[in-house]
Formats: C-alpha cells, sequence, structure tokens
C-alpha cells in the first residue's frame, strides 16, 4: 500500500503514482475508487478531492503518459542534436526512445492508445494532448531532416511526413510490446530500417 510520508498532505501527483501502479500490478480493471482509496490508506472522498472521479483518474494516466512520451521525445532530440548526429538519425534516434518508453511502460502505454477503459472517453481535449505532444516531438524532428532536403517544400509536408513516421513506429511498438517478435529480433533496429525507407523520395515533396 502507498502511504504518503507522514503528515504530509496527499497530493493529485500522490493518487496518479498510486493509480499507475494499480494499473501495473492488477489492469486496468483494478483503477476503482474503492481499491485506490485503499491504496492510499485514506476514502474516497479524499481521492475524489484531489483528482475527481475514476474517469478523471484514466484522464490523468493518460495525460501522464503523453507527458512522459513527449519529455522523453525532446530529450532525445536535444541529445542528438548535442551529438552532431545528422537529421535522418535524429528520427532514428527519436522513434528508438519512443519504443524504449512504451516497452518501460505498457500499461500506461496502453491507457494511452488501447482498448478504451469504462467510464474514460478519448475526447477532443485528450485527443489535443496527443497532438502537442505529436508536435513537439514527431513534427520538430521531421522539420529539421527536412530543412535540409527540402528547404523549399509544400505546406503542411512537414506534418504529412511525420504522420508517415510516427505511425510506422508506433506500428512496431505496439507488435514488439504485444510479443510479436520481428524476424531481426531487434526492434530497434526495424525502426531505423523503415524510417530510412520512408525518408527515400518521400511522396508530396
Amino acid at each position: 500500500m502507498f502511504v504518503p510520508p507522514r503528515n504530509a498532505p496527499l497530493t493529485r501527483a500522490d493518487v496518479v503514482a498510486a493509480a499507475e501502479r494499480l494499473l501495473v500490478e492488477d489492469g486496468a480493471d483494478a483503477l476503482s475508487m474503492r481499491r485506490l482509496a485503499a491504496a492510499l490508506g485514506t476514502s474516497y472522498q479524499v481521492v475524489y478531492s484531489r483528482v475527481g472521479d475514476k474517469a478523471a483518474v484514466t484522464r490523468a494516466l493518460h495525460d501522464e503518459g503523453f507527458a512522459r512520451l513527449t519529455a522523453c521525445g525532446e530529450a532525445s532530440i536535444e541529445r542528438a542534436r548535442a551529438d552532431g548526429l545528422r537529421p535522418a538519425q535524429i528520427l532514428v534516434e527519436l522513434g528508438r526512445a519512443y519504443l524504449n518508453l512504451a516497452a518501460s511502460h505498457p500499461a500506461l502505454f496502453d491507457v494511452m492508445f488501447g482498448v478504451p477503459i469504462p467510464d474514460f472517453t478519448r475526447d477532443e481535449a485528450a485527443r489535443a494532448v496527443a497532438r502537442e505532444g505529436f508536435r513537439r516531438t514527431w513534427i520538430v524532428a521531421t522539420r529539421i531532416w527536412l530543412d535540409e532536403h527540402y528547404p523549399t517544400r509544400p505546406r503542411r509536408a512537414a506534418s504529412r511526413l511525420a504522420w508517415r513516421l510516427w505511425t510506422a513506429v508506433h506500428g512496431i511498438t505496439v507488435l514488439h510490446i504485444a510479443g510479436h517478435e520481428c524476424p531481426s529480433g531487434d526492434a530497434g533496429r526495424e525502426i531505423e530500417g523503415v524510417i530510412n525507407r520512408l525518408l527515400v523520395d518521400p511522396p508530396d515533396l
């Protein structure tokens, strides 16, 4: 059972952390307000006052997942640029970071992209969180590559190419998490290969 330090008030972050532990240990069915309150050693009313109902708790997990994914992606871009990597390799490093974070937090990744949890709907606000993460990572890295290879390009070329790259990496990631190993046995290598292939004479440019 998670219990905040003695005399420390229960925070929203405490509730989200406890909810993630329940999710990891017992699955989405464990995300009930009763079990969450018990795990925190407090009452339903206290949990509700910090985050809200079950839908709000699930939404908080969804947003936390995208916050981590975005921060991880931005960090990979910054490291790659600091190391002087070429633009294509920056995209590869972003793809590998995406794979590694998802593989490290599969339960959270499922809240973000998997089968919807009862009482939680991916509404426009939730989709906006995902779009912002996409903009700050895949579009940023794609623009770095385009600026080198296609400084003059059609409007929205970056978002179209970034979408293709993201969906390819996401597909490999989902299969990897589900236990469907690629023939090479190295999902990171497959991500590098598919990114490099998509960058060869991309359409719409």
